[in-house]
């Protein structure tokens, strides 16, 4: 493939959600950027839980 990482990961979200499902992407304060599959439904749950912890996440392919 040649687009960067950032697209790709953009396109692969589209995708899942097509299909019932999410790729969302948890920012740990870190120099890494953990990327998760999850179904659909539990998004907005992820990214409550990611935020009473201190933390962020995001769908991808919104």
């Amino acid at each position: 493939m040649s687009l960067p990482t950032a697209e790709f990961l953009a396109a692969c979200g589209r995708h899942y959600r097509d299909v019932g499902a999410a790729l969302a992407v948890l920012d740990i304060e870190s120099d890494c950027y953990p990327v998760v599959c999850l179904r659909a439904a539990q998004a907005e749950e992820l990214t409550a839980l990611a935020g009473r912890a201190g933390l962020t996440a995001r769908s991808l392919g919104n």
